[in-house]
């Protein structure tokens, strides 16, 4: 199945990596406790820099550099080379790792699928798409096919008598989900983040029912190999409570969220001004992953379903 080898191949890549790595527990040394960090490209990312600016890794005693990293599976591939410490990665390609033998683990989480949504399928304001039942014989464009994007088209299509074999799923990178659409090269589009707001800008015309399974599931999550998390179990401590502290900022004012978006992004001013935020959140639900890892297992996206303890460090918070 597409689907399934989609996995595997990200797996296979981390994993073949895993020779060349370097002794994991020399590359953030206590003396300086440097962590090397890919964030996310779309969003999310933002309390990092909020923790930077206020100082909140340095009273920590760390030193935090940032880069901007590439898809979930490559920045996991990324930590498994011991090219970086920490990652942002999604949810389902972590567990999706786990589950093809790949040592890693979440270690906070960052952004869910709450409301308001951050995610959803569209389709541009004229298609002639109205209902599920219509994307029969279509393309859907998504970022990751193995993702809660590919869950939540399945078990929308599935409702409507639409089987997964009568659709052409289409991997796509971030950026080309809303253009692919624009263009006429996918019938309908799931982006997610920044992009899933600006095809909202755009009048696309959305699906909302399509999401309410994966209403709760943790989206963006932070991520480290199991060895460096278990060797470096203090600096991870201190980074945790750091970011914590950001998320509590965030939350209580927007405007620090939108001026690290000035900074950081080329997106429009009056864009960032007015896009809707979603609340941080550091914490992990363990019932409400199992049960989407339960459906993602079903559609075949992944080969077995791990227990939380294999895909989120011990003394994660809840």
């Amino acid at each position: 199945m597409k689907t399934l080898q989609l996995g595997r191949r990200a797996a296979l890549a981390a994993l073949a990596m895993v020779p060349v790595m370097l002794a994991i527990g020399e590359t953030a040394k206590a003396e300086d406790r440097t962590i090397r960090l890919l964030r996310a490209p779309v969003g999310a990312f933002e309390p990092l820099y909020i923790a930077q600016e206020k100082g909140y890794f340095k009273d920590k005693g760390l030193n935090v550099e940032i880069a901007i990293g590439g898809g979930p599976d490559q920045n996991i591939a990324q930590a498994m080379a011991a090219q970086v410490e920490i990652v942002m990665t999604g949810a389902v390609p972590l567990v999706a790792a786990v589950a093809n033998g790949v040592p890693v683990v979440a270690i906070l989480g960052a952004e869910g699928h709450v409301a308001p949504p951050t995610t959803g399928l569209v389709v541009k304001a004229d298609s002639p798409i109205k209902t599920i039942a219509d994307l029969k014989g279509k393309r859907i464009g998504m970022p990751g096919i193995a993702s809660p994007q590919g869950l939540a088209t399945l078990l929308a299509l599935e409702g409507a008598g639409v089987s997964q074999s009568d659709v052409s799923l289409v991997n796509l990178p971030f950026d080309a989900v809303v253009e692919s659409a624009e263009r006429g090269q996918v019938d309908a589009t799931f982006p997610i983040g920044l992009f899933y707001t600006l095809a909202k800008s755009q009048r696309f015309r959305e699906f909302p029912e399509v999401i309410e399974p994966i209403e709760d599931t943790p989206a963006i999550i932070y991520a480290a190999t199991r060895d460096w998390a278990e060797a470096n179990a203090e600096t991870l401590s201190a980074f945790n409570e750091a970011m914590l502290k950001a998320y509590a900022d965030a939350n209580a004012d927007e405007k620090l969220v939108r001026a690290v978006d000035h900074a950081q992004t080329r997106l429009p001013p009056d864009f960032i001004d007015t896009r809707p935020i979603v609340p941080f959140d550091g914490g992990f639900d363990r019932d409400v992953w199992n049960r989407m890892n339960e459906g993602l297992a079903r559609f075949g996206f992944l080969p077995k379903v791990p227990g939380p303890s294999e895909y989120i460090r011990d003394g994660a918070p809840k």
